[in-house]
């Protein structure tokens, strides 16, 4: 599979040139767009065009490719149809190499690379919590749409109800959205799974550094906590949207 034909593209395209084609024909061949035996195609191209627009985003990748376009030129001509020995090398690749690939992608900049190849990486097992995490991340990093972010965060806690750390961001999610009902359900989650998880850092109470809370008449030996209010969980949500979004 040559990457340039896949996209379209001559070998001198530049940057803009390789992702306008990507999404030019990602949303040409995108697989919802089909039924049937044309799914199964537009899956297949859909696939290629994934792999291709990885290979040429990557300069290191790019370079290597264009170096050795010379030898294939004077190599002899095969059939062009003719089919290699074993499976088709993106057919080999896993979930997990996908969604690899779209990590590696997201620490080197490239979020729109990130966001198609978790978004296969989904398409071939859905069943993954962390995939639709890594997505809702890469939305929020690359300012897409915030609800696109929160349906892919509440489908991550429905396959994963213990996920903290999902909780805690679909609570700052509704919180921004103004769905203050719904971000205290998420918080209250996260704090009956993990009360002591280091974001769920307590004001310190009033009164002073190291005041001590009331004790019973009569009671001796350690105070006992009051249990959190909904409006403490609130001012609580409040402070941690203000620290995860350096708005604090």
């Amino acid at each position: 599979m040559n990457p340039f034909d896949v996209l379209e593209l001559s070998p001198d395209a530049s940057p803009e040139d390789i992702k306008a084609a990507y999404h030019r024909l990602a949303k040409q061949w995108h697989p919802d767009r089909f039924t049937g035996e044309a799914k199964v195609e537009a899956e297949a191209r859909f696939r290629e065009l994934a792999e291709a627009f990885s290979t040429l985003k990557d300069p290191g990748k790019r370079l290597a490719l264009v170096q050795q376009m010379p030898k294939a030129a004077t190599a002899a001509p095969a059939s062009p149809r003719e089919p290699e020995k074993g499976a088709d090398p993106s057919q080999e690749r896993t979930p997990e190499d996908w969604a690899a690939m779209a990590k590696e992608a997201f620490e080197a900049g490239r979020l729109d690379q990130a966001q198609a190849l978790i978004q296969y990486a989904i398409r071939l097992d859905e069943t993954k919590p962390q995939y639709h995490a890594m997505l809702a991340t890469y939305l929020e990093q690359g300012g897409g749409d915030l609800r696109a972010a929160v349906k892919a965060l509440e489908t991550a806690v429905r396959l994963a109800p213990r996920d903290v750390e999902s909780h805690i961001r679909l609570a700052g999610h509704f919180q921004a959205l103004g769905m203050a009902a719904r971000a205290q359900r998420h918080l209250q989650t996260a704090h009956e799974i993990a009360p002591n998880h280091p974001k769920f850092r307590q004001a310190p109470p009033k009164g002073g550094k190291g005041a001590k809370a009331p004790q019973a008449p009569g009671h001796k030996g350690k105070a006992q906590a009051a249990p959190a209010s909904p409006g403490s969980l609130m001012d609580q949500l409040k402070d941690l949207w203000g620290r995860l979004t350096g708005k604090g």
